[in-house]
């Protein structure tokens, strides 16, 4: 710390002391530059061509130093390793001292340019007592200056031990997300209500609002399975028998049915994020419901994380691909996950039949009636179909179909058949009418009649054996 002194007394002001060897007030200086010299001028003795008496004096005793000049002189004349005649030598270095003897007058024996023998004063070695007042007030100042430095440095210490760098805020609630069985999400997708839990598999459950229609959703293994209204269907698939077959059902989401994934929700895929924030991460200080919270960017998402300890995520706004969201985040626990699970188990098992609208089903011939139609006991139909859904591997594929007496009038029985087929592949679904179903119809004409056999069908996914596996895996996760 820098500080400027004013002068004080008894503090070094450019004058110098009468002493023995000094010119004495109203002396004229030596032409000679040697006799200039404290240690050669004679006191009280005038030289020709001296500058004249020094002006003033200053306090304390101190007379003022003699003003330094060129004079004119000739060669040799110069003070020994001058830079040449006519330069003033620079003046000895002022000292206070105030002599025993009376000023001015003879110089004692002993005294510097004085004639030899043991001087009566020693030469003073020591500084006098004004500078030591001066070292006195510096040794003060710089004291001053310690205790405020000092204590500047123990407020730094204490505040940093009270308060965490964005980064350990980043870290610690990283490190209390990766623990959490799963978290739950509050908040807004693309502005509509939602509320859905995610465990930490990624297994997705909830639900919210698309376009206006309310959704429930599931993401387990990666495919994302919607139970929608009609109308929501109708608003991302291109099939509107397609959408009228998946409103209300549980059905495979694909394209504009997801509004927004979820992967980078997880608590494991959160808290990585937290935990690698760096050394300098984006934060702003901010509120959030009263608590002040850092916000956190990283990749686009904002993470808000309590300032007090513990440190913990209560908040992540973000976007997923266009859609906007916004959630309060809740880990949850061994016990909180319990809940989340038990929905999940019992929509797992609607999933079985699930509806693909997404896939496309080509009849590949009229539906063809079998020659046990032509008895009273059964009618076997059966049509011969491609599917393909790129997206699915496997499918099942579900037959209704509807008799009638008249074409395209009221049905008065029907029978469905499912089949598995791979996606690309063509089947042939089967199913008639049997017993007293069949009999009664052909029982109840005398006379020749018509028989209109009118089929559907549904592509779908999940049989039996899919939903038990799925089911496990909902057990291992639960368990891990």
């Amino acid at each position: 710390m820098d500080s400027e002194l004013s002068p004080q007394e008894g503090q070094d002001t450019g004058l110098s002391p009468t002493e023995p060897g000094a010119t004495p007030a109203g002396g004229p200086a030596s032409p000679n530059p040697a006799r200039n010299d404290p240690g050669l001028t004679q006191p009280g003795v005038a030289h020709p061509g001296d500058a004249g008496p020094p002006t003033g004096s200053g306090p304390s005793g101190f007379a003022q130093q003699p003003t330094r000049t060129w004079y004119p002189g000739a060669a040799g004349d110069a003070y020994p390793g001058s830079a040449g005649p006519g330069y003033y030598p620079p003046a000895a270095p002022p000292y206070p001292y105030n002599p025993p003897y009376p000023y001015p007058g003879p110089t004692p024996p002993g005294s510097p340019g004085g004639p030899g023998g043991a001087p009566n004063v020693p030469w003073p070695a020591a500084a006098p007592a004004r500078p030591r007042r001066r070292r006195g007030l510096l040794l003060a100042l710089t004291a001053a200056v310690a205790v405020v430095v000092g204590a500047a440095a123990t407020a730094v210490v204490l505040l940093l031990g009270k308060s965490e760098s964005p980064t350990t805020m980043a870290l610690l609630s990283g490190r209390a997300i990766a623990l959490a069985k799963g978290l739950t999400l509050t908040g807004t997708i693309a502005g509509q209500r939602a509320s859905l839990a995610v465990t930490k598999a990624g297994t997705v459950e909830g639900s919210y609002a698309q376009s206006g229609n309310p959704v429930t959703r599931i993401t387990i293994n990666d495919v994302t399975y919607i139970k929608a209204p009609t109308a929501f269907w109708r608003s991302v698939v291109v099939n509107p028998l397609a959408a009228q077959q998946a409103g209300g059902k549980w059905a495979k989401a694909l394209g504009g049915a997801i509004i927004m994934t979820f992967g980078s929700l997880t608590p494991g895929q959160v808290a990585r994020v937290l935990e690698h924030a760096g050394n300098n991460p984006r934060v702003a200080d901010t509120t959030l419901g009263g608590t002040k919270v850092i916000k956190l960017t990283a990749h686009g998402t904002s993470y808000y994380i309590t300032t007090s300890t513990p440190n913990r995520l209560v908040r992540i706004v973000g976007r997923s691909g266009a859609t906007p969201y916004s959630f309060s985040v809740t880990p949850l626990t061994t016990v909180t996950i319990d809940p989340v699970f038990t929905i999940l188990r019992g929509d797992v098992q609607g999933l079985q039949g699930a509806v693909d609208p997404e896939a496309i089903v080509d009849p590949l011939q009229k539906i063809r009636f079998h020659s046990d139609c032509n008895g009273v006991s059964s009618c076997t139909v059966s049509s011969r179909v491609a599917v393909n859904d790129p997206a699915t591997p496997k499918m099942l594929l579900k037959m209704i179909v509807a008799f009638s007496g008249t074409k395209n009038g009221a049905a008065f029985a029907s029978c469905s058949d499912t089949v598995p087929v791979a996606t690309g592949g063509t089947v042939t679904p089967a199913c008639g009418l049997h017993g007293s179903v069949w009999t009664g119809w052909v029982n109840s004409h005398t006379s020749n009649f018509f028989t209109w056999a009118d089929a559907r069908f549904e592509p779908m996914v999940n049989s039996a054996g899919d939903i038990v596996t799925l089911q496990n895996e909902l057990n291992r996760e639960q368990r891990a």
